[in-house]
Formats: structure tokens, sequence, C-alpha cells
């Protein structure tokens, strides 16, 4: 999903447009500098009025046919007369207000997003699988509010998440839910999509019980929550990451850290899925250099399932590993997994029945970070 910001200049530090890029593919545009071309690919237009000059309007006016065929929404002071007049000039957009909670607007928006999530999935997605690919999202979604906005999170949600995806699990199997978030836009939504279903699945494999499968279902949607404090402009980058990027990226565990510790509603399980997840047996992982002896049942059952589901992806920036050569990376690895864990992942991953992608893999358009 591609939103396009437009703005005469930059935006103004309450303009609620600016935390937008946090949540969706974002990209900002100047108001004098609208262009058919310049608009061309946003599947939803978000426009900021504030101080907007008369140039600025000009150009927007101009530009208006190729946007009047998408979705536009205007940021406006509903108590301002000159910028009620301006919008009412443009015609045909949703007017939302500056000054009301940004979760409105996330709201609005991501129903859009959702609209056009639900049209790029197979045609045949089972009817549980279909109301888990829903409820995830939302939950996601939620949980980047979390992270920006330290709102709350939403815990009958992710309760109800992970018993939604563990029952389509076990109905339709992995192949189904593979399917379905492969076709995701954002490649830090499918990855932590993916990783709850290998991990669901695996749970099962191991023969865990109930609670124990939906609590790792749980914490794969929830692992990577620190990655929403960083912009998508990182997060979703194409090509190689900088030194610096990387250095942002592998924070992510402390950001998680930060918006998890205090939440008393969440289980010490999976938070420290979340925390913990990258790091090794043999303590050369982060961010805190833990040993195996620290290192919980369900932290190490994570790592695998993050590694292998991050080689395994297709991203825009690489092809996917074959789940042979995966497993085979993750082999070498050697004691920074646990390698009786790898073994019995292993006979489940190469059974003939596991579902790793039967239909070719669409391209998400997430980034080096996934």
């Amino acid at each position: 999903m591609k939103i396009v910001l437009i703005s005469d200049g930059p935006l103004s530090a309450d303009s609620p447009a600016r935390k937008l890029p946090f949540f969706f593919a974002a990209r900002l545009v100047n108001m004098v500098s609208v262009t058919p071309a310049t608009v061309a690919d946003a599947q939803v237009v978000v426009i900021e009025l504030q101080d907007a000059t008369e140039a600025g309007l000009k150009a927007l006016k101009a530009s208006w046919k190729p946007l009047s065929v998408v979705p536009v929404i205007c940021l406006i002071d509903k108590k301002s007369r000159c910028e009620i007049t301006q919008v009412a000039a443009l015609g045909g957009s949703e007017l939302y207000d500056r000054g009301a909670p940004l979760v409105l607007l996330l709201k609005r928006i991501n129903d859009l997003v959702n609209e056009r999530l639900c049209a790029a999935l197979p045609g045949d997605v089972p009817v549980q699988t279909l109301e888990a690919y829903k409820k995830s999202n939302a939950l996601l979604q939620s949980l980047c509010l979390t992270a920006v906005e330290e709102a709350p999170i939403q815990v009958k949600l992710l309760e109800e998440s992970a018993d939604d995806l563990l029952k389509a699990l076990s109905l339709d199997g992995l192949t189904s839910w593979l399917e379905a978030v492969q076709t995701h836009h954002s490649g830090t939504y499918s990855h932590s999509l993916m990783v709850a279903g290998v991990a669901g699945m695996f749970a099962q494999h191991l023969g865990w019980p109930e609670e124990k499968c939906q609590e790792v279902i749980a914490g794969g949607l929830v692992h990577d929550i620190g990655k929403m404090r960083i912009p998508l402009s990182i997060l979703d980058k194409p090509g190689k990451l900088t030194e610096e990027e990387r250095r942002i990226i592998n924070k992510h565990p402390v950001f998680g850290a930060d918006i998890l510790k205090p939440r008393l509603e969440i289980s010490v399980a999976i938070k420290k899925m979340a925390i913990q997840h990258h790091e090794f047996l043999d303590g050369s992982g982060y961010p805190n250099g833990l040993d195996a002896s620290r290192i919980s049942p369900q932290v190490r059952l994570m790592t695998i399932c993050d590694i292998f589901s991050a080689l395994t992806e297709v991203r825009a920036y690489k092809e996917r590993a074959p789940a042979r050569v995966a497993i085979g990376i993750m082999q070498q690895m050697g004691p920074k997994l646990d390698q009786d864990m790898l073994s019995r992942f292993v006979n489940m991953v190469l059974k003939p029945d596991f579902g790793v992608m039967k239909r070719p893999a669409v391209r998400a358009s997430g980034g080096a970070a996934a």
C-alpha cells in the first residue's frame, strides 16, 4: 500500500501526517510540485492543508483528476473557515480534523488498506484462514499504535488472533496461511505473520499443549514490535542497509523491551520472545549476550522459526532460499541454536506434506530489515 502525503512545504510538528510513515509505506510530495506523475502510484492520498499557499493549492487542483480515482483524506482544522473553504474547492475528499485522535485516522486508512489486502489474497483461501488473517492484521496495526503512541495493548485481540490462527493451522494447514501472508504488501508484517504460523505449527509438532501453542503464536505476532518504532523508510528499504541503518534495526529488541516490560497484562514468556529472539545459546547474540542457561524453550523455538522465515521469504532485494538450503544454513550455526530442537524442526519441515509455498510467491515490498 503506497500512501502519498501532500503538504505545502515540510509537515508541521503537530500534523498527524508526520506519524503515518510508522504505520504505512508513505512518501511526501510538496504541494507546489504535485503533477500527475508524482502521484501516479498513490493508493491512498493524505493532504495536509495547514498553511497551504495559493500556489500550492493551484498546483494541487491542476493535478486533481488522477487523485480523484483514489481515496483522498484532507487534514484540516474544522474551526478554520479558510481550510474548510479550501477543501470545498477541491471536492471529492474525506475530512479529518487535525486535532482528533490519531487512532481514528489510522482506522480509516487501515480500513482502506484491508480492503486491498483481502482483494490481493488467492481466491480459494479457506474461511478460517481468512478470518485469522484479518484479525492478525488488525492486531499488528494496533501494536504499531502501541509502539508509536504508547496506546494500550489490545490483549483480547492478541488472544483471539492467536486462537484463530491455531484453529486455522489445525483446520487448513500451514500452506494456506503462508499463501495468504506472502501476498501482504509489507515485508515487516508478512514476516511477523509467517513467524507466528510457523511457530504455531512447530509447537503443535512438538506436542506442546494448546495454551503453549497459542502463546508462541502470540509471541510470533508480537516478536518484532520493537521494529514499529523504526521508520518504514529503513524497514522496507529495497536495497542493502548501511551500517548505521543496520545498527538502528538491531536495536529493535531493545525498543521491544521498552514497550513491553511495563505491560503487566503481557506474559513474561511473550515478552522474552520479543526481547530475546536474537540471542544465541553460545552467548554471541544480542541485545544482552545471554547464554543457554538463560534462554527458555519458547525463545529457542522462536529463534529457529524467525531465522527460517527470514531465509525462506521472498523480498525485493533477494530470492527466497529453498527449505533445504535454509535448514543447511541453520545447521551450520551449530551451538548458536538448540540443535536438538532444530532436528525436530527439520523433521517437520522436510516432510512431503509440509507446505512452505506451493504457489508462485508474490514479492512483498519489504526490504532488508524483514
